[in-house]
């Protein structure tokens, strides 16, 4: 079920992916809320993601760790518009580790064991910040990208059982986005699952703007 919610301020957002056993597929953005489905394992836990948004992104994401400073803007779907200039983003690393930190003091709290840092769900979980920076636009699914337990596959997270994901934008700190993500049921119940046990944490900071994904995981 996707759930959408505003807290705080009028210009930050969440979206929460709630937990799914097995796999998951992806649905529209702009789709009415559902019931999750579940479906068969794939045949294999290497999905064929050449050319598409989600390797992409994955090689932006290398771009930026690796010191570039901005990746192209999208390209306009109109013909002959021009593009938006490129605006400059990079990867907000000690906001990550104080998610995880803020989220285990949460966790404690509630009787449920530290999720262990895991940086497989970590590349995941930055690429898809990435994208979210790069299209301006705070979504589970962009146009063209894998869904959840696609992408974290892809990015190593193999025989995976059990996946979620929190989203977010608009909040200024990690105090900030936890307050609003444990003010929201959906979001509150992935940060408190006692049957999850990784997670990885993705922050882009792009201007004066910060993309935020938690994608958590158990095998």
């Amino acid at each position: 079920m996707l759930l959408r919610c505003t807290r705080l301020a009028a210009t930050a957002t969440l979206t929460v992916l709630v937990s799914l056993p097995v796999a998951l597929r992806a649905t529209p953005a702009t789709a009415a809320p559902e019931a999750p489905r579940t479906v068969a394992a794939p045949t294999t836990d290497t999905p064929p993601l050449a050319g598409t948004l989600t390797n992409l992104l994955t090689s932006l994401l290398a771009a930026l760790l690796g010191g570039q400073k901005s990746v192209p803007a999208p390209q306009p779907s109109t013909p002959g518009a021009t593009a938006p200039a490129p605006i400059p983003m990079s990867v907000a690393a000690d906001l990550e580790d104080r998610v995880v930190t803020l989220v285990n003091r949460r966790r404690a709290r509630a009787g449920c064991r530290a999720l262990r840092p895991n940086e497989s769900l970590r590349a995941s979980a930055r690429a898809h910040s990435v994208g979210m920076a790069q299209y301006r636009t705070m979504t589970h699914f962009l146009p063209g990208e894998a869904g959840l337990g696609e992408r974290i596959t892809f990015a190593g997270y193999h025989g995976w059982r059990r996946v979620a994901e929190n989203v977010a934008t608009g909040y200024g700190s990690p105090k900030a986005v936890m307050q609003a993500w444990m003010a929201s049921p959906g979001h509150r119940a992935n940060i408190l699952d006692c049957r999850l046990r990784h997670l990885g944490v993705g922050v882009v900071a792009q201007g004066n703007q910060l993309w935020w994904t938690q994608d958590f995981a158990r095998r």
